[in-house]
């Protein structure tokens, strides 16, 4: 039999189990947004590049998971509008992709405005931590030149990119390998190896015996000739 208190605890523990279930395994969006910068210019407000759909977390794999996006309606637009604003051939000019939040500015990702007009491919990469939440955000894109110098180039867009998704779940770090300490003495000094035998040390004993048996059998006798004959 329950007593109320007792009771009472059992129905809260299944009511948070219940809720942490529900949200370990519902999938849940994240909406993407994206400006262009250049120091010398208003900063260029906010608009939205697209969803994400998140599976559940437990699904993640700390190796990266695929997941999709959905390109906001308006997105060709607000690229005409940032190149209007930041011609992306700008020195100095940025390219910010960042996660949206209501109550803060979300993890953002930053790249060189340069670097998108000759772009073909994009690829977002979101980190999440062990409860759940994302706290970073990778956002590149392709071609790049290995020396990381912006193209030349007349193109003054930015182009709309149907970015890849990669989703990533903590990893744990390796545990460290500890050595057993050696044995101490009573005095705490270390004990000193015991010195390995020679091979007599060890096989002394058979050498013995084989010598023994050889002392034993004495010396071969000399076999009779064998021919019968003689001379008198």
């Amino acid at each position: 039999m329950y007593t109320p208190i007792s009771f009472a605890l059992l129905v809260t523990s299944s009511l948070f189990c219940q809720l942490v279930t529900s949200q370990t395994h519902e999938s849940t969006e994240l909406h993407l947004i994206h400006r262009v910068v250049h120091p010398d210019l208003p900063v260029t407000p906010w608009a939205e590049l697209g969803t994400v759909t998140v599976p559940s977390f437990k699904s993640i794999s700390p190796t990266g998971s695929a997941a999709s996006l959905s390109l906001a309606e308006s997105l060709r637009d607000d690229l005409t509008e940032f190149s209007e604003a930041v011609d992306p051939n700008m020195q100095g000019a940025m390219y910010h992709v960042a996660i949206e939040r209501p109550e803060s500015e979300g993890p953002v990702s930053s790249i060189k405005a340069c670097l998108l007009p000759s772009s073909t491919s994009a690829n977002v990469v979101i980190h999440f931590s062990a409860t759940g939440e994302p706290f970073a955000i990778d956002y590149s894109v392709s071609p790049v030149p290995q020396d990381g110098i912006c193209p030349v180039t007349n193109m003054g867009s930015y182009p709309a990119h149907n970015a890849s998704v990669v989703l990533k779940s903590p990893r744990m770090a390796p545990l460290p390998e500890l050595r057993i300490p050696p044995p101490l003495t009573p005095e705490g000094e270390p004990v000193a190896p015991v010195p390995e035998k020679s091979f007599v040390q060890k096989y002394w004993i058979y050498m013995v015996v084989v010598l023994g048996a050889l002392l034993i059998s004495g010396p071969a006798e000399d076999s009779p000739s064998g021919d019968g004959k003689g001379g008198k």
